[in-house]
């Protein structure tokens, strides 16, 4: 177990007044089975009114609205994680069929599909099982971390999985993206998650896997190739990143934004 204390900041400035800003954050780790959470600071400014829900993960949000004119945007989150994953699972419904099946970013190219195919006759039966899920995944994994190089800027928040597998280079986002797109084409569910990371200066991505014959959910990391500790603090999960957009939003005024976000977690 780690006790784990977290911050999350985001400053977003516009060129000119804007008005009308109406957005939804997802950015607060919420307690399960395998981390327990204390939010010690919640602020949002500028804000007029403040509420907050669940999206249909159970991902929990915060959605509010300003109306009067501003210039910036500030949010900041404050709390401690106890994460603890020694000998325990992330608990998922393994019985949902929505991660079986690929997204706009999230599809397989002919050459992924042959990729695909090649794993599939290393690892697999005849009968589609796979032989010792937890080290196939592993050794899939380690295929992606080698084969891509990690260049920031290099990709949107719009690159597609098949892009990404193309250039073979990308960020979290697109490391995650793959190793999901090859595991639905194998028929292995896979769950996208976003969250934060010891050691890392922003938000990060990840990727669950479910094996179909115990039910089991294995958390882990192909940007860092290795599987997912007790380092980690998930914020939010869907079926690719389009699920776990921290900040969405849209405003009336003709002005361009910069966003500045840093993410700090260090043990206690």
């Amino acid at each position: 177990m780690k006790q784990l204390h977290f911050i999350y900041r985001m400053h977003s400035a516009f060129s000119s007044d804007i008005m009308g800003h109406s957005f939804t954050l997802k950015c607060i780790p919420a307690s399960n089975a395998v981390q327990q959470i204390e939010i010690v600071k919640q602020e949002i400014h500028p804000v007029e009114w403040v509420s907050s829900g669940t999206d249909s993960f159970g991902t929990p949000y915060i959605y509010g609205c300003m109306e009067k004119f501003h210039n910036s945007f500030s949010v900041e989150i404050e709390g401690f994680a106890a994460v603890d994953r020694t000998g325990k699972k992330m608990k998922m419904d393994s019985g949902q069929t929505r991660y079986i099946y690929e997204t706009s970013l999230t599809g397989c190219s002919p050459a992924m599909k042959n990729y695909a195919d090649i794993f599939r006759k290393k690892w697999f039966t005849d009968d589609g099982k796979p032989i010792h899920f937890k080290d196939a995944m592993f050794d899939l994994m380690e295929q992606i971390f080698h084969r891509m190089e990690y260049c920031p800027g290099i990709t949107t928040v719009q690159t597609t999985a098949q892009e990404a597998f193309e250039d073979k280079r990308g960020v979290c986002q697109d490391y995650a993206h793959v190793m999901i797109a090859l595991c639905r084409y194998l028929g292995i569910q896979a769950i996208y998650i976003a969250g934060f990371m010891s050691g890392e200066g922003a938000s990060h991505a990840w990727v669950a896997v479910c094996d179909s014959l115990t039910g089991e959910w294995y958390e882990i990391d192909p940007t860092n190739d290795r599987w997912v500790d007790d380092d980690y603090i998930s914020v939010s999960h869907g079926l690719d990143a389009d699920d776990c957009i921290i900040n969405k939003g849209i405003y009336r005024g003709i002005a361009t934004e910069s966003q500045n976000v840093t993410v700090i977690v260090e043990e206690k």
